[in-house]
């Protein structure tokens, strides 16, 4: 999907940086993410979703073990040493086990880019990267995906792939 950059700019107060490219991941057991590249007068945002069916797996060490294993290698692929690499920051819940996994898929995340070369490796938060493009911070997801999707018109439904596209800008911003 292309959308003019100075309707990005526009719709969030920012100034995106020409011919760079950025992949927002936002990490969990089903993860969303977006590649941003910026042209000119366009970025063009690649989106997509991540899913990984291991509810029919019993055994939790088992279950983990292909999440990562699989996550990996799709991770793998996504992965380029031009890219600006925006990883969303754990949310510390209240079940510790959550806390764990969604750590451990934001560090295979990080190992690939760190292992590529990448040209950044940023960590952010749901509610940091949502401040920088002034969309409501402490809210649901759901408020969060309205708003995004008012403020640039688009269709997308998915809230993990909004909160990636969100990562991915994040990335394109100029300092």
């Amino acid at each position: 999907m292309k959308i003019k950059s100075k309707d990005i700019e526009k719709a969030f107060g920012i100034k995106i940086r020409r011919h760079i490219t950025s992949l927002g991941l936002d990490t969990a057991s089903n993860s969303g993410y977006c590649i941003a590249k910026s042209f000119d007068n366009v970025v063009d945002l690649n989106v997509g979703f991540i899913n990984i069916d291991v509810k029919e797996i019993k055994d939790r060490e088992l279950k983990n073990l292909l999440r990562y294993e699989e996550l990996y290698k799709r991770l793998e692929n996504l992965i380029n040493k031009d890219q600006i690499i925006v990883i969303e920051d754990v949310f510390h819940s209240f079940n510790a086990y959550t806390t764990i996994l969604l750590a451990r898929i934001g560090a295979i995340a990080w190992t690939i880019a760190k292992q590529k070369g990448c040209i950044d490796i940023i960590w952010k938060s749901a509610v940091q990267a949502r401040k920088v493009l002034n969309l409501p911070c402490n809210k649901k997801k759901e408020i969060v995906t309205l708003a995004f999707k008012k403020a640039l018109k688009i269709k997308i439904n998915n809230a993990d792939e909004i909160d990636a596209i969100i990562l991915a800008l994040n990335g394109l911003i100029e300092e």
